[in-house]
């Protein structure tokens, strides 16, 4: 053994004997996300034994929402100095979260939104993995934090402009408090449970679901096989948005979250024919590189 490994090991040991379990398990934690770990750790399935996914298209998505998550920390940052900066953040990802759902549902959330990067690149190693309750998601919840933002936001700016102060502030308190709540749920529960009532993504929700009562079918879906699913429910572990995709076979599906369809706290139950057409899907294609059978195929047409 060389003086350098042996130096190594030394100090390997030292690090390991002055930090405590906790900072043990986030070294391990960014270790996994360096290898490549799933998107949403869902503990306490212990029993399933997650497939590695050997696709370098995940990892390539996943490097580029670190990214975003540190522009997002920048573009705070930059806001403390001038608070503009916050207001144009703000209506410009709400207005592209919009857009993008007109013609691709979700997609937005997933691939461009940055605070979605830095949930997903970095609060992710804090997670409890732990799923959000039926009621959390649904329309009604997203109804009220959505009126609560708008009335938060219209009321400062009114003040603001009465007052005759920056009206970056109160876009800045917003996207500040707002940040919070997404850290905190991302925490408690997973790291995208904030998605789940966020108010751009319930517009771009309600936008791609008008878009198909107007005819147009214009989002990416997940295709289930049914012959194939063994129902092993692995495609929702990976879930971010907890959809489970394997009972999207032929047959019925209950449905918690989907704007139009309230259906009361329990969901609302339809007949489905192999195809995962929730509108809070964010088109990541993890589910189908997790599942073990091939049943799942994502429709890029």
């Amino acid at each position: 053994m060389s003086l350098r490994t042996r130096a190594s090991e030394l100090a390997d040991r030292a690090r390991s004997a002055a930090t405590g379990d906790r900072t043990k398990r986030l070294v391990e934690a960014f270790r996994r996300v360096r290898d490549g770990d799933p998107w949403f750790d869902k503990r306490g399935l212990d029993a399933i034994r997650r497939r590695p996914v050997d696709d370098g298209s995940i990892e390539r998505r996943r490097r580029a929402q670190r990214y975003l998550g540190v522009a997002f920390v920048g573009l705070l940052a930059a806001a403390l100095w001038y608070p503009l900066v916050a207001g144009v953040g703000v209506v410009g990802c709400a207005a592209a979260a919009v857009g993008v759902g007109a013609v691709r549902g979700r997609f937005y959330c997933n691939h461009l939104c940055p605070r979605g990067g830095l949930l997903d690149g970095y609060v992710r190693l804090f997670s409890r993995g732990k799923r959000t309750p039926d009621w959390f998601k649904h329309p009604l919840t997203r109804a009220a934090v959505g009126l609560t933002a708008a009335g938060l936001l219209g009321t400062g700016l009114y003040a603001a402009w009465r007052q005759g102060g920056s009206l970056g502030v109160p876009f800045l308190t917003m996207l500040g408090v707002s940040t919070l709540v997404a850290v905190v749920l991302g925490v408690v529960y997973h790291q995208r449970a904030w998605c789940q009532i966020c108010p751009a993504g319930t517009l771009s929700h309600a936008v791609h679901r008008v878009a198909e009562g107007l005819g147009r079918d214009p989002a990416p879906r997940v295709e289930v096989d049914a012959d194939a699913c063994v129902s092993c429910g692995r495609c929702g572990t990976v879930c971010r948005q907890e959809i489970r995709p394997g009972q999207y076979a032929d047959g019925e599906v209950t449905d918690h979250g989907n704007v139009f369809s309230p259906g009361g706290l329990e969901g609302s139950t339809r007949e489905v024919d192999g195809v995962v057409d929730h509108a809070d899907c964010l088109q990541c294609a993890a589910c189908v590189e997790e599942c073990p059978t091939d049943a799942l195929s994502l429709d890029e047409e």
